[in-house]
């Protein structure tokens, strides 16, 4: 395993996850109005260790939504269902309150697409929830409302994130460095 730099530790997260659910809550008097909306893979992690303190019977839905190619952002954004139970159906979100769960925030063109689509199908409102922001790199001007950290534009994985899909299961998130890191046999 290589060396990486660790930008934010693993407690450091937790804790921030939980001021984050602490904030939804004082927002949402009634958070099982919620429609949950994890965009997959990426915000899966920080999405299961959220909605268990938001309280139980949550609603959780996924979606993908593919703007990256390996370190790059391709520009457009393609959207399609992630859950296994409903294959390429829409998620009925008319007249829903929905939360979009998101890991990383940074030009913005996903999760500007997802709130057109979201609203555009009916959604009462759409709210984002992001554990990371690189403002810096914003090329469309969304509103964030719940974020864990802002960071500086610099790739990140870890705690969920990836590259081409591996190191998604690193307890903290850490630079990634290409230069520094080998090829895994």
């Amino acid at each position: 395993m290589p060396e990486f730099e660790v930008l934010i530790g693993r407690d450091r997260i937790h804790r921030r996850i939980a001021e984050l659910a602490a904030a939804i809550l004082a927002r949402h008097a009634d958070p099982r109005r919620l429609c949950v909306v994890a965009v997959m893979d990426g915000a899966r992690v920080f999405c299961d260790h959220l909605v268990p303190q938001l309280g139980p019977r949550i609603e959780v839905r996924a979606i993908r939504a593919k703007s990256y190619v390996g370190t790059n952002s391709c520009g457009t954004v393609a959207l399609s269902s992630a859950d296994a139970h409903q294959g390429n159906e829409t998620l009925r979100v008319t007249g829903r309150d929905v939360l979009v769960v998101e890991d990383i925030v940074d030009t913005g063109r996903t999760v500007a697409r997802l709130r057109e689509h979201f609203l555009g199908e009916g959604a009462r409102s759409v709210e984002v929830v992001t554990l990371l922001s690189k403002p810096s790199r914003r090329e469309v001007d969304v509103p964030l409302d719940f974020v864990g950290f802002e960071i500086e534009d610099r790739f990140v994985i870890g705690f969920g994130m990836d590259f081409d899909g591996r190191y998604l299961e690193l307890a903290e998130i850490v630079v990634y460095d290409a230069a520094r890191v080998t090829q895994r046999p």
